[in-house]
């Protein structure tokens, strides 16, 4: 089942109106903070929910274990300077953190499942009533202007690393409970602070089956943060901050995924969708300069929606799949942010030609997002499969080109298969290149994968 998309661009951050906080006294980036974190960890769950779905009416599948090799490396000498992305004129002291860097890039992989059967040595039925799963993930923290013409300067990421266990009550129900670990690492360039944040977080939530096209999921959220800040530089004067803050998060969610085939056409319909609310409550604190920093509220209120429709035509040995669809995320968030939100049109087609065991994949997509220069472009990507003569193995090399009005992305690798024995290697290398700042450089990931 597909996950509504989360969204982020790649371009430099707008300039920013003034230091000061004009026409918006006391304004925080912390409704912006707490947006990207709900989205980073409802998305976690949304992954094993749409799991769920096929549990419910099908056997388990294969097994996928993807251990980091390298990922994003930049020569610390042709690194993007600080000031680019901070909006200031010399370039503050940043700490590197490789810790944090290697984590990162860590939790974008972690995905054991046993709704997917990527756990060892786990059952392989269905009534098997018990599902466990660890997903992790990461997302960059998106800056927004105030409708005052405030503008944060807000920069930097978040990762996330959810677990939990549910249990299968009856053909159509699933409850369970997760525990999650958050931490978000930004800064501000307006304050010149940089912000650090750690959450843990108890989440219930359910998977329900209504008829063979519709299912809901839900889940409530209750977290804990430890917040602490630091000058980067030399703040403005104006700009009390508390050294350490505690917060308290509550937020609720309910979605539903839906997919429907038309019967005597080669078609489908499939939509998804979730209504996430969050709130943080920070409470107050003193300040380096002595004062009080007042408690605040950080509200934000998320839709989603992904629409798709697809249609096979089988014509013996070539198979298209022609298909288009629309994904669209809308953001209320309170301390004067107003409304935001982002629009991804797409469309394309898959081809593959049987006696070659040929794949191509092009597909053209237009993303909307506000506050930010849309970006267009078209992803093509081209994979064949080949059995050595006289082995067990089998070879598929790929190819993955994706050209946008802002960055180029090629990459491309080989999976290895072994006939004998169930197991898959498969190595990939891409470059990235950005037209306006150099983010990375090489990426690669190794991939063993073993079906248990």
């Amino acid at each position: 089942m597909a996950t509504a998309a989360l969204y982020y661009h790649r371009g430099v951050l707008p300039r920013m109106i003034s230091l000061a906080f004009a026409g918006d006294g006391g304004a925080r980036p912390d409704s912006l903070i707490l947006r990207s974190e709900t989205l980073n960890r409802a998305d976690n769950r949304r992954r094993h929910m749409n799991r769920l779905y096929d549990k419910i009416d099908n056997d388990l599948y294969e097994s996928t274990i993807s251990p980091l090799l390298f990922d994003d490396f930049v020569d610390p000498a042709d690194e993007t300077s600080p000031s680019l992305y901070l909006d200031t004129n010399t370039d503050p002291n940043v700490e590197v953190f490789g810790g944090r860097a290697a984590l990162t890039s860590l939790a974008r992989r972690i995905d054991f499942d046993s709704a997917a059967g990527t756990f060892p040595m786990q059952s392989r039925t269905v009534r098997v009533p018990i599902s466990i799963w660890v997903v992790g993930n990461h997302t960059d923290l998106e800056n927004r202007i105030t409708r005052a013409g405030y503008d944060p300067g807000l920069s930097g990421d978040s990762v996330s690393i959810d677990s939990g266990v549910d249990y299968l009550l009856d053909d159509g129900l699933v409850v369970g409970l997760g525990i999650g670990w958050g931490n978000t690492l930004g800064e501000t360039g307006s304050r010149q602070l940089r912000y650090r944040e750690s959450n843990l977080a108890v989440s219930p939530y359910f998977v329900a089956r209504m008829t063979d096209w519709l299912n809901l999921r839900g889940s409530l959220s209750f977290g804990k943060s430890m917040i602490s800040q630091s000058a980067i530089a030399s703040p403005p004067s104006d700009v009390p901050y508390a050294e350490s803050l505690e917060s308290n998060t509550f937020s609720n969610s309910i979605g539903f995924a839906s997919k429907y085939d038309f019967g005597g056409l080669p078609v489908s319909l499939q939509l998804d969708g979730d209504m996430i609310t969050a709130h943080e409550y920070i409470g107050s604190a003193r300040a380096t300069d002595g004062s009080t920093i007042t408690a605040k509220t950080a509200t934000t209120r998320l839709f989603d929606a992904a629409l798709e429709a697809r249609y096979d035509l089988d014509l013996g040995r070539h198979k298209i799949t022609p298909f288009a669809g629309q994904e669209e995320t809308i953001s209320l968030l309170n301390q004067n942010y107003g409304r935001s939100g982002s629009t991804r049109y797409y469309g394309g087609s898959e081809y593959r030609y049987d006696p070659l065991k040929f794949d191509l994949s092009i597909t053209g997509f237009r993303e909307v997002a506000t506050d930010s220069e849309p970006l267009e472009g078209i992803r093509s990507e081209i994979a064949l499969t080949r059995d050595l003569p006289q082995s067990y193995v089998t070879l598929q090399p790929f190819l993955m080109v994706e050209s946008t009005n802002m960055y180029l992305d090629t990459g491309g690798g080989i999976t290895q298969n072994w006939g004998a024995i169930p197991g898959q290697l498969s190595f990939e290398v891409r470059r990235k290149f950005t037209y306006e700042v150099r983010h990375s450089d090489y990426s690669g990931l190794l991939t063993i994968d073993f079906p248990f």
